[in-house]
């Protein structure tokens, strides 16, 4: 797999990076954020499923756009080697690949430059 052009993030990685950017956010916190518009309308459906968006967490992390900042229990997921099916015991931030991923979006440059 070839690493991604930071300007090629998909709508899903760009709202996983984008829940991220006031401070690090657990696997739930991540669904919330990257649905909050799915769920203010009728019918209450996710935009993105919960397995899109761990396949996703999963991706990012392999490519260096986020990192696991804190766990929730190291003898179960330790910080020192991500272990994929304990990611729900992980709180995720962007990397400094992810910020600038996530400045060149164009959903992120049509807001500033709207401003």
């Amino acid at each position: 797999m070839s690493e991604q052009d930071n300007s090629d993030l998909t709508e899903l990685q760009f709202q996983i990076l984008n829940a991220m950017m006031d401070d690090a956010e657990d696997i739930e916190q991540i669904y919330l954020a990257a649905n909050i518009r799915a769920f203010e309308t009728f019918p209450r459906q996710p935009q993105f499923p919960l397995r899109g968006i761990i396949d996703e967490v999963k991706q990012l992390l392999e490519q260096d756009y986020i990192k696991a900042e804190f766990t929730n229990d190291e003898m179960l997921a330790p910080l020192s080697k991500i272990v994929p099916a304990m990611l729900h015991y992980y709180w995720l931030s962007p990397t400094t690949k992810g910020l600038q991923a996530w400045k060149q979006h164009p959903k992120n440059t049509d807001q500033n430059s709207s401003s």
